[in-house]
């Protein structure tokens, strides 16, 4: 203060307070007329009047204020695994529960202390073993987590915060230190008001107590918000670096297609680029795996047998269908071989699975073990589950046995035969512990297949969004993989030429 004197002037300073004298005593000597005239009474009840609408203008703004606010701006990922979206959970209470008053967006401190308790709650979830969870992640994939979650928080700040691109560090610095003066000096600010003009003064602790508490809900709302969505994008990209999904460099096209893809495209004649859907039939021998691709493709092209195991190998079929994304269907031999290799291999890149049954079979133990396999495989808590749509087939065989002739209606059945089909559809989905409405019953003998068209690709279409949602994941994961690898050959080769180059200056 003495240095801003100094700096300025004293006669310059003694000069403003001299000028400002007749202006700081116009309230005194208004309120002396007021109170002489016998108009004070009224002027309060005008002072209290304008208050009220002012406070009910400031409401009407924070309602608008509010309603410009999204409830959220962050969402979890779609290719999240069910331990990433528990982990999101947890970030989205703490974003419910953090107030100004705890962590002011004027203390860098206190969002520091924030940002590493989001940082701590995440490496926590995925690293509930390590001595030092926060430490478990790696310097690039870091940085590149706090450059795009910044990138996204300026996104919103100037989207929904007024002036945002118009403030300055400076200005909100100064506007900081003059406010922290004010506050520090407020008690003696308003005992001196008191004493000069007692009546106006009365009236400002009025409107104090009213409206700058109203002006203050909407500031709050504002805070609130942002530190909410402060939040979920440091949780956001907190799961995205702990929970293995990040990427450096995220250019790189993630449905590119797989290494797998391309060996089976190459197979199935197919030379697109981008990554198909994987779909998988599976099933005991000889409950119509092959004659189920066969009523997909509308199409003879797997080979049908009468004897066991007539699929030799696992074989890749690309499937293009209006309404329906391209495809690589694999055709596999029965479970009774389930426990090959090649099939728990493909077991991990497929994105859903068709589990072909047979309605004349009531001995379904091994099919329940193999499916039970399969399911504890592709549902664990670090991947995301895939669906499961179990096709019912062989049901002309079904009682009447005599009698075939569809349509039959099954809900509620119209016939003896539509009711045995109901009824083996849901002894299927009992033994096989689905859902009754995973259960597709049909026909698939030659020239005469039913509910396929109708049923069983309305399921499958239903099912798309599911499946798309397991390929993101399994695409993130061979990128990343491909990312490992390619980061270490480039580091390797450039340490290379730096040991290269100083061992030719030392030789040299």
């Amino acid at each position: 203060m003495k240095t801003w004197l100094q700096g300025f002037g004293r006669l310059r300073a003694a000069a403003l307070v001299v000028a400002a004298v007749p202006l700081a005593g116009l309230p005194l000597l208004g309120m002396l007329w007021l109170w002489q005239n016998s108009q004070i009474l009224a002027w309060i009840v005008v002072a209290a009047v304008a208050g009220l609408v002012g406070l009910g203008l400031n409401q009407l703004a924070v309602r608008r204020e509010q309603a410009g606010l999204p409830e959220t701006g962050t969402d979890p990922a779609g290719h999240w695994t069910p331990q990433a979206s528990q982990c999101w959970q947890r970030v989205e209470a703490l974003a419910e529960s953090v107030t100004p008053e705890d962590y002011p967006l004027s203390d860098g401190a206190a969002l520091m202390r924030l940002a590493r308790e989001v940082l701590n709650l995440a490496a926590d979830h995925f690293h509930p073993g390590a001595d030092q969870p926060l430490l478990e992640m790696t310097l690039p994939h870091t940085l590149a987590v706090i450059e795009r979650a910044a990138r996204e928080l300026r996104g919103d700040i100037a989207e929904h915060i007024p002036f945002s691109h118009r403030l300055s560090l400076g200005d909100m610095a100064r506007v900081g230190r003059w406010r922290d003066w004010y506050r520090r000096h407020e008690v003696w600010i308003r005992t001196g008001r008191a004493l000069l003009a007692p009546q106006s003064a009365a009236v400002a602790e009025l409107r104090r107590m009213v409206s700058n508490q109203a002006l203050q809900h909407g500031s709050r709302q504002v805070q609130t918000w942002l530190l909410a969505e402060y939040v979920r994008k440091l949780g956001f990209h907190a799961i995205e670096l702990y929970g293995g999904f990040a990427r450096i460099d995220d250019q790189i096209p993630l449905e590119r297609a797989t290494p797998d893809s391309e060996r089976a495209r190459k197979q199935a004649a197919d030379s697109s680029a981008h990554e198909p859907l994987r779909w998988l039939i599976a099933g005991r021998s000889n409950a119509g795996k092959s004659s189920l691709v066969n009523a997909l493709f509308d199409d003879l092209v797997a080979a049908v047998d009468l004897l066991p195991d007539s699929t030799s190998g696992i074989q890749p079929y690309r499937l293009e269908r209006e309404g329906v994304e391209q495809m690589l269907i694999f055709d596999t031999p029965g479970t009774e071989t389930a426990d090959q290799p090649g099939l728990a291999k493909l077991l991990e890149s497929t994105d859903l699975l068709l589990w072909v049954s047979a309605a004349n079979r009531a001995d379904r133990n091994a099919e329940r073990r193999a499916l039970d396999r399969i399911r504890s495989r592709l549902n664990a808590p670090d991947r995301i589950a895939i669906p499961v749509v179990v096709v019912m087939t062989h049901i002309d065989r079904l009682r009447p046995v005599r009698e075939w002739d569809p349509p039959y209606r099954l809900d509620p059945p119209d016939r003896p035969k539509g009711t045995q089909i109901a009824l083996a559809a849901a002894s299927l989905a009992s033994d096989l512990a689905v859902p009754i409405n995973d259960v597709v019953p049909v026909c698939l003998r030659s020239g005469g297949t039913w509910n396929v068209d109708d049923a069983l690709w309305t399921v499958l279409i239903a099912r798309q969004d599911a499946s798309r949602r397991v390929r993101l994941l399994r695409c993130l994961q061979a990128r990343r993989s491909e990312e490992n690898w390619t980061l270490l050959a480039t580091q390797l080769r450039r340490s290379g030429r730096l040991l290269g180059q100083a061992a030719r200056n030392m030789l040299g």
